[in-house]
């Protein structure tokens, strides 16, 4: 993990920055809770927004808080995430977007996943930079990735418009896949609303079903 986090203490992170939450000029990035379930579930039951996504079928709600439960934990755990994405103006859940560390060999990772209403509307690209933001600025983090499928060409689009560079072709978690990265130097803030706030709120998961 030295090459991928500058002297980052884990524990300090999570003391610093847990639980974070981000505003862009459209969106909330907030930490899930257990009564998102229900709308996340409607986002991962759809074939295609599932598409790209693991094994490319959609999942049960009982799959879904599986997920949920892992997301909310892993926050807890390290103070970083991926993050519930609403539109502020209406609090509606459309998706998630954030940090992920699954596998060391990997590093940490940049996800999203919307509900298909929200497609080609930048939401995408909005909530990626200021996930990225968070990632160099608040965390410091050296380096950053995201894996796709190499026929997503959705996602590959928003990759390569947010700036991170194809790096190459790999197998991950058992798929194929291509593989970008943006390192900390290259990473250019723009002028978009990005209001990163602190909240001492600890989200509890869902029961074991």
């Amino acid at each position: 993990m030295k090459h991928l986090l500058k002297s980052l203490d884990w524990s300090g992170t999570r003391e610093q920055c847990a639980h974070a939450e981000v505003e862009t000029a459209r969106l909330r990035l907030r930490m899930f809770v257990a009564e998102d379930a229900d709308e996340l579930s409607l986002i991962t039951c759809d074939p295609e927004v599932m598409r790209y996504i693991a094994t490319g079928l959609p999942i049960s709600r009982e799959e879904t808080i599986q997920n949920l439960n892992s997301i909310i934990n892993g926050f807890n755990r390290r103070g970083f995430g991926r993050w519930a994405v609403t539109i502020k103006e209406t609090g509606r859940l459309i998706g998630y977007c954030g940090l992920t560390l699954l596998d060391e060999a990997v590093g940490v990772e940049l996800v999203y996943l919307f509900g298909k209403a929200y497609w080609g509307k930048g939401i995408a690209s909005e909530a990626a930079r200021a996930s990225l933001r968070y990632a160099f600025g608040e965390l410091q983090l050296e380096r950053v990735v995201a894996l796709t499928k190499p026929d997503n060409a959705r996602s590959r689009r928003v990759l390569e418009g947010i700036g991170m560079r194809f790096q190459t072709y790999s197998h991950y978690y058992g798929y194929d896949c291509v593989c970008y990265e943006m390192n900390r130097a290259e990473f250019c803030p723009d002028i978009a609303l990005y209001l990163p706030r602190r909240t001492r709120l600890k989200a509890t998961a869902l029961p074991k079903l």
